[in-house]
């Protein structure tokens, strides 16, 4: 049973699905919440509200305390498939069947990937939910578990949802806001409805050019244009050959980094090259990835994100290399293992990168005058890398409050130089709380669609939202049910909306007016569709859905809630009360009778 829609209680579209199981003899729902609490970093769910009417049976506690943690686990595989389904889910109809219980699961899904994906990791969810209520909580059967979800579902799963890291972040903030969000296939998403939706790709949006983003996708071409700005662009030559390579070394002066023009996250870069072995070294690497290479002079300081959207800086963070921290006590080989050892209660899939102590490691420290074997006072870092990259991993330090305002707007103007709403703008500074132009930063790159990702509890994120969707997004959405007239009713919803200065279009199952009254044409049959439809057009400004039949019923609704629901005539068909009550459940929903 695969019906798509929003169901009582959901605000993210989901699905049904009817199955029957019995309780597992060996049933501990106190361990399951230990597993969930202390491995899998998941708040143990609360029983109350799961079921969408008053249970009808005795002794229902025991199937709902056990699906509950049923879906607390179904959530945790999807977001470990980076699939945002950000709810709980709720039991919709739930009765005795022999020896088991027969069940009607509102799961929550993504629009655009195939319903059997979220059927097997319901099933999934089950299997696994049962093994830990078995299963002593502890490291070692701990990886035996994760082992089993890697092989068994990520392996499968992961992916199906394309960029589904920085989509899943973004449809997250959506959701903690109350915009409302859907997958549009294509790694695209839409935040919003009609006249306020936006349409997002990652953190990219609808305002951001394909000029813009071919300039980002290219170093030579985004100095460029800072450069004629004025604003502080890295000083490189474009390089052919390995003897150009050199020659532009030494005309800029050790020590140099030698890059690709045209890849991200750290592909192929070396940095502190200052020599001409060291070069051709540099070189051969950045060959691998580009034919496009630049030999840059280097300039001190750490590279800090700072990430803008429209005239605001959302954050900014100091990218540190991975590190270790001294205690005083513990060599740098001891502070590895710590760190590698204090990850892996957590599920692989929210580890960060390892800490290795391999050349490279050894290379940094031998910078600091350090081994492995070296103890590091308390509070010293130990580079185990040259820089942050998405290869190795890194540390993030926020500095958004104590980045200079010439920063800020250093950063704002680099934006608009490309053309960008939405950029990750890089400053490698000595000293972030200065001024640029007085410590010599330099802007080394503008990014198109940057990972917008970290912790939804920080509300300094809010704002890359608040400058692509007015307000929550929404616009005015009205229902009409019952028995008699429904278009003289929506019509006469349509005019005070129009006196009050707010055009509506009307939708029916079978035809859709535009808001003067003339006939708009759609492909598609059926209300469901039609609603969705419309939804995503820019061209409407509020909505009326005139509910004639019981499609609903089969379908869930188009959308979380409706403003008004207004109830024509008395309704006898006891369809009609049901298509009523549903509307009427929908968050936040005033029922207005004729």
């Amino acid at each position: 049973m695969h019906v798509y829609g929003y169901h009582q209680g959901m605000a993210q579209c989901s699905a049904l699905f009817q199955l029957s199981a019995s309780i597992p003899a060996a049933w501990d729902a106190a361990r399951v919440d230990v597993w969930l609490s202390d491995f899998w970093g998941i708040k143990a769910p609360a029983v109350e509200g799961l079921l969408s009417a008053p249970a009808s049976v005795l002794d229902a506690d025991a199937p709902l305390a056990l699906w509950a943690r049923v879906l607390a686990v179904y959530g945790g595989l999807c977001r470990a498939c980076e699939l945002p389904c950000l709810e709980l889910g709720r039991v919709v109809a739930l009765k005795p069947l022999d020896s088991k219980w027969q069940l009607t699961l509102a799961v929550p899904t993504v629009n655009g990937v195939d319903p059997q994906v979220f059927k097997a990791l319901l099933n999934h969810a089950f299997v696994i939910t049962e093994a830990l209520s078995v299963t002593a909580p502890s490291l070692e059967h701990a990886q035996a578990v994760y082992a089993r979800v890697e092989q068994a579902v990520l392996s499968r799963y992961k992916g199906v949802w394309p960029s589904g890291r920085a989509n899943s972040f973004v449809a997250g903030l959506a959701h903690k806001l109350g915009v409302p969000f859907d997958a549009m296939g294509a790694e695209l998403m839409r935040l919003g409805q009609g006249a306020k939706r936006q349409i997002t790709q990652r953190s990219a949006c609808l305002f951001d050019s394909a000029i813009s983003a071919k300039a980002c996708g290219d170093k030579i071409t985004t100095a460029l244009l800072l450069r004629q700005a004025g604003l502080p662009a890295p000083v490189h030559v474009w390089v052919k050959n390995l003897e150009q390579a050199q020659a532009a070394a030494l005309n800029l002066g050790w020590p140099v980094v030698v890059k690709p023009a045209d890849r991200e996250r750290g592909e192929g870069v070396t940095v502190d090259v200052n020599s001409a072995d060291a070069v051709a070294q540099g070189f051969e690497k950045a060959s691998r990835w580009s034919r496009r290479i630049v030999v840059e002079r280097q300039v001190a300081g750490l590279c800090h994100r700072i990430f803008v959207a429209g005239d605001r800086m959302v954050f900014a963070m100091k990218r540190q290399p991975k590190s270790v921290k001294g205690d005083g006590v513990s060599s740098v080989q001891a502070l590895v293992d710590a760190a590698n050892r204090e990850q892996l209660k957590r599920p692989p899939w929210k580890r960060p990168k390892p800490w290795v102590l391999d050349d490279m490691a050894r290379a940094c420290l031998n910078q600091m005058g350090l081994t492995p074997d070296s103890v590091l006072p308390e509070g010293q870092l130990a580079a185990l890398r040259p820089f942050a990259s998405d290869e190795w991993g890194g540390a993030g330090e926020e500095v958004t409050l104590t980045i200079h305002p010439d920063n800020v707007r250093l950063a704002i103007d680099a934006a608009k130089t490309v053309g960008l709403r939405v950029a990750g703008v890089d400053l490698i500074s000595t000293d972030i709380t200065r001024p640029w132009h007085e410590n010599g930063a330099v802007l080394n790159e503008v990014n198109f669609k940057p990972f917008l990702v970290g912790n939804l509890d920080n509300d300094k994120v809010h704002p890359y939202l608040e400058a692509l969707v007015e307000g929550d997004g929404r616009i005015p959405v009205h229902a009409v049910v019952g028995e008699g007239d429904l278009w003289a009713r929506a019509r006469a919803v349509r005019q005070r909306l129009h006196q009050a200065g707010v055009l509506a279009h009307v939708c029916g199952h079978n035809a859709v007016e535009l808001p003067s009254g003339e006939p708009m044409h759609l492909l598609g049959a059926g209300l469901f569709v039609r609603c969705r439809a419309l939804l995503q057009n820019p061209s409407v400004h509020a909505l009326i859905v005139v509910v004639e039949s019981d499609e609903f019923l089969k379908t869930g609704l188009p959308l979380d809630r409706f403003d008004e629901v207004h109830l024509v005539g008395r309704p006898r068909s006891p369809n009609i009360t049901q298509r009523w009550r549903q509307l009427r459940v929908a968050q936040k929903t005033t029922v207005k009778a004729a």
